[in-house]
C-alpha cells in the first residue's frame, strides 16, 4: 500500500480565520491528517487552527518532530514520519502553522516525498512576516528596497548594511539578538523596529518604535518575530 497523494498545507500564522478557502475544502474532505508535534502531551498550534474544519471521521496522526539540534535524532523523526505517510492509503493532508514553502518542518518530510515519487500538492498559507506587516499598519518593502528573512537573527550585523528591511523569525529570544547588535544600539535613529508575538491571534502582542522605546517583555516566546527598517531620509 503507498499513499496516492499526500496534501502539504499551510494554516497562517495563527487565526483560524486567515486560512485559505481551498485549504477548509481540503481539510474537510481529508480522511487521515497528520500533525506535526514538537514534544508529546503538547498540543498543536496548527491542530488548534483547524480543527473545527474536520470532518468528525478524520483520523489525526501525530508526527513528532523534536526542537533539537541533534541531526541524526532529527533525520530518524523525519524518516519514520516519511513512511507513516507513505505507507498510507489513499489522499492524506499534513499541516503547517504559517506557509508550507518558508522555514517550515514539513520541508524535510516534502522532500523525502519526492524522492520517493509521492504525489504532493503544497497549499499555501499567509505566513508570520506578511500578518506581522499588517498587524504592525506598515509596508514590508516599496519600491526598489530589499527584503532579508532571518532565521534566529543569523548575520544581523552585517545584512543590516545591505538590506532596507530586516524580518527576524524563529527565536525566542529576540530582545537579546538586537541589543547584541552594534548597528541598532549605535545607531537607534536610523531604525523602526516592530515586534510581533502570537500575530493574528485573540491575544497578539505588538509593539512599534525606535531601539530604546520597544517593550521586549511582549515577546518572550518563540511565536514572535520582529520587522526592522531602515528610515528613509
Amino acid at each position: 500500500m503507498v499513499v496516492k497523494k499526500v496534501y502539504g498545507i499551510g494554516v497562517g500564522p495563527g487565526s483560524k480565520d486567515m486560512i485559505t478557502l481551498k485549504a477548509q475544502k481540503i481539510l474537510n474532505n481529508t480522511k487521515k491528517l497528520f500533525v506535526p508535534i514538537s514534544k508529546h502531551g503538547k498540543t498543536s498550534v496548527a491542530y488548534e487552527i483547524v480543527k473545527e474544519f474536520l470532518n468528525p471521521e478524520t483520523e489525526v496522526v501525530e508526527l513528532l518532530f523534536p526542537m533539537c539540534k541533534d541531526e541524526i535524532l532529527l533525520k530518524k523523526h523525519w524518516d519514520e514520519a516519511t513512511e507513516q505517510i507513505i505507507n498510507s492509503e489513499g489522499e492524506v493532508s499534513i499541516i503547517t502553522i504559517g506557509d508550507v514553502t518558508l522555514y517550515s518542518t514539513l520541508s524535510y518530510v516534502w522532500h523525502r516525498l519526492k524522492d520517493n515519487s509521492i504525489d504532493v500538492e503544497i497549499l499555501n498559507g499567509i505566513s508570520s512576516p506578511f500578518a506581522a506587516a499588517s498587524a504592525l499598519n506598515i509596508p514590508l518593502v516599496e519600491g526598489d528596497e530589499k527584503l532579508a528573512i532571518l532565521p534566529q537573527g543569523k548575520d544581523l550585523e552585517n545584512t543590516l548594511e545591505h538590506f532596507d528591511t530586516v524580518v527576524i523569525m524563529k527565536t525566542n529570544d529576540l530582545e537579546e539578538k538586537l541589543k547584541n547588535c552594534k548597528e541598532l544600539t549605535n545607531n537607534k535613529e536610523k531604525y523602526m523596529i516592530g515586534i510581533v508575538n502570537r500575530v493574528t491571534c485573540d491575544n497578539q502582542k505588538i509593539d512599534f518604535g525606535k531601539m530604546d522605546e520597544i517593550d521586549f517583555n511582549l515577546v518572550k516566546e518563540y511565536l514572535s518575530l520582529a520587522i526592522i527598517k531602515k528610515i528613509k531620509e
